[in-house]
């Protein structure tokens, strides 16, 4: 700063581009708002989270009824040690559609294991679990009435 014979200040400004001139400058800027997180983010990553974790244990389940069901041979003893029967799981229509049943159950939850991983990245995407919620509902329901279906024709 200077100062002058009659009392006055100058100041002594640099120079300014041209581009920047008459522009104003940015208070709100992508990075700024990206960084804000919702107060509830946590707790729905954790139910998601949770969500996939009951699938996967659901799958194991599933897959592990369906394989094992599958795969039953057995002989057995009718009255005597020499009167005997072998049985597997296709004798019987309840254990055949219990294989199938299971079957597409294992198959739906394998299927629904990408959606349950949307919902851990974007907690707060709202399409993927009202996919998962609708379609769960449709599958409960379905092997509802498949079952009551094939008793039925049996």
């Amino acid at each position: 700063m200077a100062t002058g014979k009659n009392g006055e200040t100058a100041i002594n400004m640099p120079e300014t581009k041209a581009s920047v001139k008459g522009t104003a400058p940015l208070l709100n800027s992508s990075k700024v708002v990206s960084t804000v997180e919702h107060p509830n983010r946590g707790v729905k990553k954790g139910f998601a989270i949770g969500d996939f974790v009951l699938r996967l244990c659901a799958l194991g389940a599933a897959l592990g009824a369906t394989v094992a069901m599958g795969n039953a041979d057995q002989v057995l003893p009718f009255f005597t040690q020499f009167l005997q029967f072998e049985a597997q799981y296709d004798d019987f229509d309840t254990f055949r559609f219990f294989v199938m049943a299971m079957g597409m159950v294992s198959g739906y939850l394998f299927i629904s294991l990408p959606f349950s991983i949307i919902g851990i990245i974007r907690p707060f995407a709202t399409k993927p679990r009202l996919f998962l919620v609708i379609f769960d509902s449709v599958n409960s329901t379905h092997t509802i009435y498949i079952y009551i279906y094939i008793y039925e024709l049996f």
